[in-house]
Parts: structure tokens; C-alpha cells; sequence
């Protein structure tokens, strides 16, 4: 279907978002294992936890700046021209990291990165909702958690490449790499239409016809006005229950509901242990009796599991399991992995077992797999469906926020927690993960299959109801 390719089309270009964050994320396990970078960067010790922990947690301070500024300005300027301008504010911060003399250039140029990839963060999985069918919004979306499985793939490979360069230029080059996926976004975002659902929330009903039209051209134009007046009709049905301002209406006692459960499951993307696992592998491998260029081998090849696990998510399951199926399903997977890395961390620690040692990473790399299989995608799906249109925007800029802040006190903690608890800071998250099953099997509503619209409705929203012409399968 000529409709579907196109919005297809879109959804990939949308999706280079997620390849702008997995590259500028994943860059930095590879930065602060180089021996070089160390050096540089704490002197002659080459080691300094805390310093560690800050050019970490500062892109997630400058996630915090950009997710949370991202709803009211994604409402105002649209979803395209944000996109737009986050992707300039992360080639500049990537400019700055690549030129970085010293400790204190280094965090202001991952924080303007942070701020970027915040709002991009923000913005790309509900700009591809706005646009896709419900019968495969998962699977679009998914888009954007393949390209970010494929950024961490490419800044994992990057960084071990630059283990052959010789001195700065070990993570210089690297950092630098960053800019290539930006530049390909910025300009390749001129071409793109903007949402329709926010074309018609600013009365320009013409301009998100026409959109609808090019989208849907092969489904009919019976189709097309159906579409078109049920979001005129949701929208203006939402605005005249509205009194408030859409913040202040975001932290009522009705949205409460979602938002908690937005943040939840956005923090838990963090709180499942998949944030430290990424950032802090090569602890993990050195407390596996790993060490060297080794450490950086093996940070590359565990990338793969990563694209494998989202390619698996897009085939079996997003859009063909319900959510909370899959929600709960990957909890209880990733809290198994989880202890089982806990025995083999605790018995063959040392590296006194070769095979032990290497079942250890085996769980790591399993535990990455089954990530991306149940929850890369799945859950930015569920934050960008699960709000009304006037509330879409503010409702995912919050949960990212807050996703964000978690990051900054995991990403500050974990180095030290790792030096002083080793093995034993699993429990943690094998704790919440645990929580999380309870969470999402009594919590989280349906909402597989469903137009934006209709998912008002699982919630207990007044909706409109129309008549299904062909094109919902």
C-alpha cells in the first residue's frame, strides 16, 4: 500500500532520532573505558568514580532540560520543527565533546547532547504514533527503538575501533562520529509532514487533510473523512470538558492515572537495570576478571543483542501480543537473567573461572536481548498512546523527565555502588523488576489495536465512536 510505504517512509526518517540517542548514549561506556581518556581527563591516577559518574549523569541533567521543555514546545512550534531543533542543539553538543580540554568542556558538551537527545527522546516515538494506523503503531514506533539498538551497536564498535588509534584520537574520533546520524536527521526532517492530529488542535484543518490524504491515499477517501472527523470530533469533545490549563490539568486527580503509569514505566526502562547495564558494562566485565582491549571487544559484540532482540520484537511481537502481556512477560525474564548473573558475579568474580566468567557475560548479553524483545519499543508505544491529544505532549515531556532525573542519581551512584557493593547492587533491580510484574498486570489497560482516540476510552474518557471503513485490520 502506497499510503502505508509513505508513512512507512516517515517513520524511519523520524526514527533516526532513536539512532541520534542510541550513538550519543552508547558513545560513553566505550569513552571512559579508554585508557587514554583516563588519562587525560583525572591525570596521572587515571581513575576518579565520582568525575565518572558526572560526565555520565550531566547528558541526563541535560535530558531533564530538554525533555521537560519538550511538550509545551512541541504543542507550539509542532513535532516536525522541534525535531528540527533538537538535532542542531546535538550536533553542537558533539562538536563540543570531540573538542574537549578538560574534565569541566567535556560535561558542558554531554549536557547540550543531553538536551538534545531529551527532546528527541521526547518527541520521535509520539510524532511516529500521531502518523501510524493503529493495527501497526507498535511496530512503527519500533522503528525508533531499532535505530537506537543500532546507535549503541555503532558507538560500541566505534569505541572499540578507537582502542587502535593512538593517543587522544582514541576517543576524539569516536566522540566525533556522533555528528554523522544528526546531520542526516536535520536535513532529511525538511521533507517530512507534520502531525495531523496537531495540524487540526491549531485549526489548520485543510493542511491535516491534505497530510491524511497522502498517508492514506490507497484506503479511500471515505476512509480519509472518517479518520478526519473523528480527531476534530475527540478534539473538540476534550476541549469542551477542559477548564484548566493543560499542565495544571496533567497533575489532576483524572490524569492520574496515566501519569503515574507513564512515569513508572518509562523509570522502569531504567530501574530494570537496562541503563547501568549499558553504561557500566565494562565494570561488569572487569568484575568479571576481564581487562584491556578485551573489555572493549566485548562491549562491541554485545551491541548485536541489541538489534537482534528489536528485529525479534518487530516480527513476533509488537502490534501481534497485547502489552501487558508483554510488559509483565519481559519483567520476569529480565529479574531471571538478573539473578543468574548474580550467581556466576559471585562465584566466578574473580576470573578464576574462564567458563564461569564467561556464562556471566552470556546473561548480560541474553539480558540485553531480551530487553530490546519486550521493552525498547513497547514502552515508549504505551507512554505516546495513553494521553489525550492535549495533553500528549506535556503527558510524555513529564514522564521523560522524570525518567531523566532517575538517570542522573542511578548514573551518579552506580560507579560507587559498584566499588562498594559489587555483585549485591543486582538485588535491586531484580527487586523492582518483580514490583513492575504486579504493576503492569493490575494497572496498565489494554490498548493493542486501538486508534489515539479510542485509547481515551480504556481509561474511562468520554470518546467518539465511529463506524470502522476498511482500512483497520
Amino acid at each position: 500500500m502506497l499510503g502505508l510505504d509513505l508513512i512507512t517512509s516517515c517513520s524511519l526518517v523520524i526514527a533516526l532520532g532513536g539512532l541520534v540517542y542510541g550513538v550519543d548514549t552508547g558513545i560513553v561506556a566505550t569513552t571512559i573505558a579508554h585508557d587514554s581518556f583516563k588519562s587525560y581527563m583525572y591525570g596521572p591516577g587515571g581513575s576518579n568514580a565520582a568525575l565518572t559518574g558526572a560526565i555520565v549523569s550531566c547528558y541526563y541533567a541535560g535530558n531533564c532540560v530538554g525533555s521537560f521543555g519538550a511538550g509545551t514546545l512541541m504543542d507550539k512550534w509542532g513535532r516536525k520543527n522541534l525535531v528540527s531543533s533538537s538535532t542542531l542543539f546535538a550536533i553542537i553538543g558533539t562538536a563540543i565533546q570531540a573538542g574537549s580540554i578538560n574534565v569541566s568542556m567535556m560535561i558542558v558538551g554531554r549536557a547540550i547532547a543531553g538536551l538534545a537527545t531529551g527532546a528527541l527522546l521526547t518527541i520521535v516515538p509520539l510524532y511516529i504514533a500521531e502518523l501510524a494506523p493503529p493495527e501497526n503503531r507498535a511496530y512503527l514506533v519500533a522503528l525508533k527503538g531499532l535505530l537506537t539498538a543500532i546507535g549503541y551497536l555503532i558507538a560500541n564498535w566505534i569505541g572499540y575501533a578507537g582502542s587502535f588509534a593512538v593517543g587522544d584520537a582514541q576517543w576524539r574520533i569516536p566522540l566525533a562520529m556522533q555528528i554523522l546520524p544528526a546531520v542526516a536527521l536535520l536535513i532529511l526532517t525538511f521533507f517530512l509532514p507534520d502531525s495531523p492530529r496537531w495540524l487540526v488542535s491549531k485549526d489548520r484543518h485543510e493542511d491535516a487533510h491534505r497530510i491524511l490524504s497522502k498517508l492514506h491515499s490507497k484506503r479511500g477517501e471515505d476512509f480519509i473523512s472518517s479518520e478526519m472527523s473523528e480527531i476534530r470530533e475527540q478534539l473538540a469533545l476534550e476541549a469542551a470538558q477542559r477548564s484548566q490549563s493543560s499542565w495544571t490539568e496533567l497533575f489532576s486527580f483524572r490524569y492520574a492515572h496515566r501519569l503515574l503509569l507513564a512515569c513508572f514505566i518509562l523509570n522502569m526502562t531504567k530501574l530494570s537495570g537496562g541503563g547501568v547495564v549499558q553504561n557500566y558494562q565494562s565494570l561488569f566485565y572487569v568484575g568479571l576478571g576481564f581487562e584491556g582491549r578485551t573489555v572493549l571487544l566485548i562491549s562491541g559484540c554485545y551491541g548485536f543483542m541489541g538489534v537482534i532482540g528489536q528485529v525479534a520484537n518487530m516480527l513476533w511481537v509488537s502490534d501481534k501480543w497485547p502489552r501487558v502481556r508483554t510488559m509483565c512477560i519481559g519483567s520476569a525474564v529480565l529479574a531471571t537473567f538478573l539473578v543468574l548473573l548474580v550467581i556466576m558475579s559471585r562465584f566466578f568474580g574473580d576470573g578464576s573461572n574462564t567458563a564461569g566468567a564467561a556464562a556471566g557475560i552470556a546473561f548480560i548479553f541474553l539480558y540485553s536481548g531480551c530487553y530490546a524483545i519486550f521493552f525498547n519499543s513497547t514502552v515508549w508505544v504505551i507512554v505516546a498512546e495513553i494521553f489525550p491529544q492535549h495533553l500528549r505532549g506535556n503527558g510524555n515531556s513529564f514522564a521523560v523527565f522524570s525518567m531523566s532525573v532517575t538517570n542522573i542519581w542511578l548514573s551518579q551512584i552506580t560507579p560507587i555502588a559498584f566499588e562498594s557493593l559489587a555483585w549485591k547492587f543486582y538485588f535491586v533491580f531484580i527487586a523492582l523488576n518483580f514490583v513492575a510484574v504486579f504493576v503492569y498486570w493490575f494497572w496498565l489497560p489494554e490498548t493493542n489495536q486501538l486508534t489515539l482516540e479510542e485509547v481515551a476510552g480504556a481509561f474511562g474518557d468520554d470518546i467518539v465512536r465511529r463506524k470502522k471503513l476498511g482500512g483497520y485490520s
